[in-house]
């Protein structure tokens, strides 16, 4: 829970940011109506999470790197990786998991106005990893096919701040970040703290 109220201070960080960011940078962060300063470059970004509860004896570190390129203001390639390590006590047993993902998208904007501008990214993912509990270990991985709804805000030329906010397709044996027995297997549409990745991304 503390982690999700982090979550939520970030998210008013970034709304004051942003007002502030506009009177600072009005030329900078401003779009025509018809044009867009995204196209023909390369933009590479992502998150990194490190958090530690003495209380709960967990830790977790999250480096979720992206990189692409941007073919216009309406279509864009690029590839995310991730690796996070968690640990944490379970009953008085300890319990460490490490994971990786690679996952390829396709991104299409559709709107952009002002500093704001949405887009879906649409690809797969494959996951694996490893878990112990005390002296017990095991292996894992999953793959998912599906969209991830996105927005970033233009904080100034060539820096944004970037949402992606949930997940829809469809996911085999596949886990994501605190709740690895929730969402693995079948299809739908998901919303859910997990899901949501903050970062930065930068064009050049």
């Amino acid at each position: 829970m503390k982690r999700y109220g982090l979550i939520l201070l970030l998210l008013a960080s970034i709304a004051v940011s942003t007002t502030k960011a506009q009177q600072t940078f009005p030329t900078a962060v401003g779009h025509e109506s018809d044009t867009h300063q995204h196209q023909s470059r390369i933009f590479a970004g992502g998150a990194f999470t490190v958090w530690s509860d003495s209380k709960d004896e967990s830790f977790v570190f999250d480096f979720c790197p992206e990189i692409g390129y941007l073919f216009n203001d309406t279509w864009g390639l690029g590839v995310l990786a991730a690796y996070e390590h968690e640990s944490e006590n379970h009953n008085g047993q300890r319990h460490i998991s490490n994971t990786f993902k690679f996952s390829p998208f396709a991104r299409y904007y559709y709107c952009h106005k002002g500093p704001f501008n949405l887009y879906v990214d649409g690809g797969a993912g494959i996951n694996f990893g490893n878990y112990r509990l005390d002296n017990i270990s095991s292996d894992k991985w999953g793959f998912e096919v599906g969209i991830r709804p996105g927005a970033c805000v233009d904080l100034t030329e060539g820096l944004c701040l970037c949402l992606r906010m949930g997940f829809a397709g469809y996911r085999r044996d596949y886990f994501t970040a605190e709740e690895h027995r929730v969402g693995n297997n079948g299809f739908g549409l998901r919303f859910a703290p997990e899901e949501l990745m903050i970062g930065i991304e930068f064009e050049f």
